[in-house]
């Protein structure tokens, strides 16, 4: 691509050396970059991109993006220093021109809890229609039907997300769901992605230590609707949760068309009510009426949780945005299978239910223990939870307060980083209403503790951690850890398999 154009457009800028006419990647991180490439330096909350310039230079590197200059010994390659906060706008103008290609049908899912749960249940919608598609998130990037590789964020950084993109395009794939977190709208990640479909799920107490309060953080969410532009003449939408409280920010936000669902309200576009849980064979499942501008109709999903329905509808409109009828949709409803820790019930061969999910907000612990109050009735609930290094705390009493519903809590730790793992824990402690709890530091011990604990006919629900395979400890090194396999592996050594 011709990198003169863009650099031209740049009004406050300074150029040391002579600057490429042609560049072939781009990249943040200095281990990725060889001859003819572009490496922005940004300077993050952990790391600096500047102290990787010389590396990226004796790497190949053809520019340097950066904010400062020093006296490097550039070579061949040029150097555009500009302001702090153009970089990522910046790099991503390149990245996206580098990627760029065939025309993608873009969704973008933000809110507190249900990114994941949507934009999964988008792409396998999809996928059952025979179209080809990709999803980028917590669980990490995936295509079509290979398994997601990690990439460690929920959002990456904008260059990352734009050579995503590269990649869908280049696999010829048309469709594309990805996680737009509150972070990834106030740091620049989203940048120059043309989106054709936003979705907000809620908004409820997390990452106040990065927004600082309630309405701060529903402003940086609704970054996502303004992002959508005011050009009426393209066809984008909003799909809004009216019964979130926050609900009426994200719409004053949105300048094209705007499609609601709810649970709650039938005013709205779509909306289920007669929620009905039910048990078929082993199997647990969720029935409810919707009414859509299609009509009614009866729907089955093999979820279960209010939260759940609401999820569904949310991927429901997206898909039927892209003009599948309601009929073709809820035709497809049953054949949709678990998802990967979120309210995923393991074990149906075991006398204990095992319940995996990644609720790890006071409103993802409600809803979580709404959902299963059916599944617990008349048995005995012992609960595993953590809390995580380096995020906000001040939740932790309200998750303790509202985990008490277990009858036996065990306490531990979700990836406790350089944190005080007592500290960490006792967030949680303090919100605690009875006695009948205990910490273990080590999640590997916490879930083996807790299966200790079961007896025939309780129900164990595994919580805040979800899928993820790992546990960060002090000094960043990664371990290997999984709840659901854990646990399996400690309930088939206590009670062998029905």
């Amino acid at each position: 691509m011709n990198i003169l154009d863009i650099i031209n457009n740049i009004k406050i800028k300074t150029i040391y050396g002579t600057l490429p006419k042609n560049i072939k990647n781009i990249s943040q991180d200095s281990r990725k970059i060889g001859e003819g490439d572009v490496f922005v330096a940004i300077k993050g909350y952990t790391v600096d991109g500047h102290d990787y310039i010389e590396k990226a230079i004796k790497q190949g590197a053809a520019l340097i993006i950066a904010s400062h200059y020093e006296n490097y010994d550039l070579c061949d390659c040029a150097m555009v220093v500009v302001k702090e906060s153009e970089i990522e706008k910046i790099a991503s103008t390149i990245a996206k021109n580098i990627n760029k290609g065939e025309k993608i049908h873009t969704v973008a899912v933000t809110g507190t809890n249900g990114k994941t749960s949507i934009s999964t249940l988008i792409h396998n919608m999809l996928r059952e229609f025979g179209e080809s598609s990709a999803y980028l998130g917590t669980n990490g990037f995936g295509k079509n039907d290979e398994k997601p590789l990690y990439l460690g964020n929920t959002t990456p950084d904008v260059v990352t997300l734009h050579n995503k993109m590269g990649d869908v395009r280049k696999n010829k794939i048309k469709n594309f769901a990805f996680e737009a977190s509150s972070h990834a709208m106030v740091l620049g990640r989203i940048y120059n992605v043309d989106i054709n479909v936003a979705i907000f799920t809620n908004l409820t107490h997390e990452h106040l230590d990065f927004h600082g309060d309630m309405q701060t953080y529903a402003y940086d969410k609704s970054l996502l609707f303004s992002t959508l532009g005011n050009n009426l003449d393209e066809a984008k939408y909003g799909v809004l949760n009216m019964d979130d409280l926050y609900y009426p920010i994200m719409s004053k936000c949105l300048y094209h068309q705007e499609i609601t669902y709810s649970i709650k309200n039938e005013k709205a576009d779509f909306y289920a009510y007669n929620i009905k849980q039910y048990k078929e064979n082993k199997n647990y499942k969720t029935s409810f009426s919707l009414s859509s501008p299609e009509g009614t109709f009866d729907c089955v999903i093999n979820y279960i949780g209010d939260f759940m329905v609401s999820n569904i509808l949310a991927a429901i409109i997206s898909v039927w945005l892209k003009g599948y009828s309601m009929k073709e949709i809820i035709s497809i409803l049953p054949k949709l299978g678990a998802l990967y820790g979120r309210m995923e019930i393991l074990g149906d061969d075991l006398p204990i239910d095992i319940i995996s999910d990644f609720a790890h907000t006071p409103d993802g612990y409600k809803k979580l223990l709404e959902a299963t109050r059916n599944i617990r009735k008349n048995r005995r609930t012992l609960l595993v939870t953590g809390m995580g290094g380096g995020r906000d705390i001040s939740k932790g009493p309200l998750i303790g307060e509202i985990i008490s519903e277990a009858d036996y809590v065990v306490i531990t730790t979700d990836s406790p980083r350089d944190e005080d793992v007592e500290l960490l824990m006792g967030s949680i402690e303090k919100g605690m209403t009875h006695k009948n709890y205990e910490k273990v530091w080590f999640r590997t011990d916490a879930v083996k503790r807790v299966i200790e604990l079961s007896k025939p006919g309780d129900v164990v629900i595994l919580a805040s951690k979800g899928r993820e395979d790992y546990e960060i400890l002090q000094g960043g090194k990664k371990v290997w850890h999984s709840d659901p396999i854990v646990a399996l592996e400690e309930a088939y050594k206590k009670f062998g398999k029905n």
